[in-house]
């Protein structure tokens, strides 16, 4: 079925004061979140086969970006995509990586408002042109200007 690639986009924003294994565990249950929450559209093909006829599993048909902000920008960002009916939306609060199980996490999270909550990471999927919106302003993990331009300093003067 043909689609457009850029039509869409999911965008991960983690909390910039995270360790990296933390950074990784959030990434990785937002992720699952949205894999289980998925629409027709986020998946290309069940099974991808090499030219030796193994067969791999599939994943999403459109682009992953993971960003950073902090917890404010993050209650912002969610904020703007509840109002938005098209954007699916996922939150990891710190409450998230408190608890040692599901039971555990659900009675923490009725003891707060959700005002109050730390926001570790959040996770955005739907149209790219909302969504680009809403996280335009925040700055891509790992990147910066010697990780965009590598050999800056080896240009030819002239």
């Amino acid at each position: 079925m043909p689609y457009q690639y850029k039509d869409r986009k999911v965008v991960c924003i983690v909390s910039d004061g995270l360790a990296s294994w933390q950074a990784m565990n959030v990434v990785g249950h937002l992720v699952i979140s949205l894999g289980a929450h998925k629409d027709s559209d986020l998946m290309g093909r069940d099974v991808l086969f090499d030219g030796s006829t193994i067969p791999h599993a599939g994943i999403a048909r459109y682009g992953l970006v993971i960003k950073k902000g902090n917890s404010h920008t993050m209650r912002e960002a969610l904020e703007l995509a509840r109002e938005n009916g098209d954007i699916a939306h996922f939150d990891f609060p710190r409450e998230m990586l408190d608890t040692a199980h599901d039971d555990e996490l659900a009675d923490s999270l009725l003891k707060k408002k959700e005002k109050d909550f730390e926001y570790l990471g959040i996770l955005l999927y739907g149209p790219s042109s909302e969504i680009h919106m809403i996280t335009k302003k925040l700055s891509v993990v790992g990147m910066n200007r010697k990780n965009v331009f590598p050999f800056e300093d080896r240009v030819f003067k002239t």
